[in-house]
């Protein structure tokens, strides 16, 4: 009896977040908008060369595809597969792969863990989806058996340290918002609330152009409305991933106060390319404090990371058997859990 009402809970949550995004398409409710080419930019920094051609690859919550329509833009070759429960963020997507006259795209239905996909993929992402999930821990699970054999996973997830006050905000908004017919952007607005990308290390605008109006409304209802948010720290994913993929490893930080890629082993690969980087013991200027985090083991070294910079986002890789050695020197060196020894790539 009490499986059932968890997983009736859970049902109901999951719903509630859908209406969510039926109201408030998200990133971006504009077809006319610019789209987020800043994960295409950034891939060669994690998977050395990007995405290989002939690849197929998931983006597990496209919402209204700017981000995917990108990807697939900037790798014609590669076929991308959109996952997404909400119709209005789908039929936005889909309207947008149109626009851009891009046909290396496809739309599913659903959500993790209950979608139905035959298939698995080289590569898939997932940037703020997981932790909308009532279970995330299925939802990763779900995402694992969707991996190729020697395929990555790229993740991106509130971090608990810096998140802190905006889930602070977003109970005050819940409880003040006790209107089910109401989703509750008026009370945001009369405790005026409004979230900035600065907040996420994204001075302006996250497609090249700063939000309008419809785009605040839906940041903020994202931010402040959805019924289900679970904040996470760089230790809790390995036991999260653990027998879900063979190895994880940190790969960035995203605050106020910038977004930098994380080198814990100080490989310096980026030196040349100009993206901001840090290392642990760039945190202190202290030479015995400096020794003493160097001294630490990884999860250790972010733990300090965490604390000192007060991160509200974060991403990670992970990956199954030899697909540690697709990825740039500098993800390999922020292993978490070790990769399976032996496992070739085809």
């Amino acid at each position: 009896m009490q499986r059932l009402y968890f997983r009736e809970r859970d049902g109901m949550a999951a719903s509630a977040t859908r209406r969510l995004y039926e109201a408030f398409p998200f990133p971006s409710p504009g077809v006319n908008r610019p789209l987020i080419d800043v994960v295409a930019n950034e891939l060669p920094l994690v998977v050395e060369g990007g995405l290989r051609d002939g690849w197929s690859v998931l983006d597990a919550g496209c919402g209204t595809g700017h981000t995917m329509i990108g990807l697939a833009r900037a790798y014609p070759n590669v076929h991308f597969v959109g996952l997404e429960p909400s119709n209005a963020s789908r039929g936005i997507a889909q309207r947008l792969a149109e626009r851009h006259g891009i046909t290396n795209v496809e739309f599913a239905d659903g959500a993790m863990p209950d979608a139905v996909l035959e298939r698995r993929f080289e590569f898939v992402y997932s940037f703020g989806v997981v932790h909308h999930l009532p279970d995330p821990k299925a939802g990763l699970k779900w995402l694992g058996d969707h991996l190729a054999d020697h395929g990555l996973l790229h993740l991106w997830l509130y971090n608990a340290i810096g998140e802190v006050q905006r889930m602070r905000d977003r109970e005050l908004v819940r409880l003040m918002a006790a209107d089910e017919d109401s989703h509750g952007l008026d009370v945001v607005r009369a405790l005026g609330l409004s979230l900035s990308l600065d907040a996420y290390g994204m001075p302006g605008a996250w497609a090249g152009a700063a939000l309008d109006q419809d785009e605040q409304d839906v940041f903020d209802a994202d931010a402040y409305l959805n019924p289900v948010v679970h904040t996470l720290r760089f230790g809790d994913l390995p036991e999260l991933l653990d027998g879900v993929t063979d190895w994880v490893a940190a790969d960035r930080v995203y605050g106020p106060d910038g977004a930098p890629y994380l080198d814990l082993s100080g490989t310096g690969e980026f030196a040349a390319q100009g993206p901001e980087v840090l290392r642990p013991e760039d945190l202190f200027e202290d030479p015995g404090l400096r020794t003493r985090i160097g001294g630490l083991g990884n999860l250790d070294r972010l733990r300090a990371v965490e604390l000192v910079q007060r991160p509200t986002g974060f991403r990670v890789l992970a990956g199954r058997g030899g697909s540690l050695r697709r990825c740039t020197r500098r993800v390999a060196g922020n292993l978490l859990t070790g990769p399976a020894r032996g496992a070739p790539l085809p």
